[in-house]
């Protein structure tokens, strides 16, 4: 493979895309996005070079890409797509064996999956497609979309269904359930960067990574198939009648909210709560993780009260602010809490 100097992507490679007969600016553009694609591959860490072995430019569509297979659209591949205003970096996934497994990985611990599509963040846009197979041709034709918005849109009730609606549908042969996720990087800036854009596009690449290996359980490290962690049992307890669908690793509990609580910024759950939050016999207060409008916030505590041993979650001055703008005296507020693993709790709070 013939090497290339990178020194950036100036704006005369966007530009190019916007003057249509100009072959010659076109071919300038072309060669100097696919000294990009050498270049950031030749950057990114090993594991992901190992994911991605495979990287070029595609002539007739007039992009570049990282792919994991010579035939790109049979398997994983991050597409770049320059235009006049913008950069777009697109992952995709449309082979129809390969979603027939992320599917139901992604439905099979649906807190943990919302997780790592809403942590890519709000500049992150979500596409699920619904693709309808032909009976006669096998040929896909978009049917609509499932989902379509910012990952930051994407609450966890609508992740939920979203996740156990796409496993259902791409198991019978009449769909087929793409998944993309898109971000655009303004021109200008990339062109800012000069040769910057390479950790800027890296750092993207990475935090893509856990969500990659849920969704096709491969690990960046080796390539292949990785098996789900396994996670401590939990002494099971019953709460009290609110408490819903409970397992070792979550449970939902609907709060009252009274004046007290807004003002002071709590929100009380049971003593039998407790035994979920507990790490050993002395524990009495626990770091949790706050999901809220989009939001994930790490700076409230789960503590027990020492009067009658009541589980309370103290709420950092941020989530109090947004307790007291969204609910009243009398409110009902919806709490989701799941071991995420490592330590870490997770509450999601919600309109009940």
């Amino acid at each position: 493979m013939q090497e290339t100097n990178f020194s950036g992507l100036g704006m005369p490679v966007f530009t190019a895309f916007g003057w249509a007969g100009e072959e010659t600016a076109i071919e300038y553009a072309l060669s100097e996005l696919e000294a990009f694609i050498h270049a950031l591959h030749a950057s990114l860490p090993r594991p992901i070079q190992n994911m991605f072995p495979v990287h070029g430019l595609n002539r007739d569509s007039r992009t570049v890409y990282l792919a994991a297979s010579e035939d790109v659209e049979s398997d994983i591949q991050i597409v770049f797509l320059a235009r006049p205003m913008s950069m777009e970096m697109q992952f995709a996934l449309q082979d129809e064996k390969l979603l027939n497994k992320a599917w139901p990985n992604a439905s099979r611990d649906t807190v943990i999956s919302h997780r790592l599509f809403t942590e890519l963040g709000p500049d992150w846009l979500l596409r699920v497609q619904q693709l309808q197979v032909d009976e006669d041709s096998g040929e896909a034709a978009n049917y609509g979309d499932l989902f379509m918005g910012s990952v930051g849109t994407l609450d966890m009730k609508t992740a939920i269904s979203l996740f156990e609606k796409a496993s259902y549908l791409n198991n019978d042969e009449k769909w087929i359930i793409p998944v993309y996720l898109s971000h655009d990087f303004k021109s200008e800036q990339i062109a800012l960067m000069k040769t910057a854009v390479l950790d800027v596009i890296g750092k993207e690449i990475s935090n893509l990574i856990p969500l990659i290996t849920m969704l096709t359980g491969r690990s960046a490290k080796t390539g292949k198939a990785k098996a789900a962690p396994k996670r401590k049992k939990k002494t099971s307890t019953k709460a009290e009648a609110e408490t819903e669908a409970a397992d070792e690793n979550s449970f939902t509990y609907t709060a009252t909210l009274k004046p007290l609580h807004l003002r002071r910024g709590f929100i009380n759950l049971t003593p039998e709560h407790w035994d979920f939050f507990t790490i050993n016999s002395r524990t009495v207060t626990r770091d949790v993780t706050i999901y809220y409008d989009g939001i994930y916030d790490k700076a409230s505590t789960a503590w027990k009260l020492s009067t009658n041993g009541q589980t309370r979650i103290v709420l950092s001055p941020a989530v109090c602010l947004w307790l007291n703008d969204n609910f009243e005296d009398g409110d009902k507020i919806e709490v989701m809490a799941h071991d995420m693993g490592e330590g870490e709790i997770q509450l999601t709070l919600s309109d009940a």
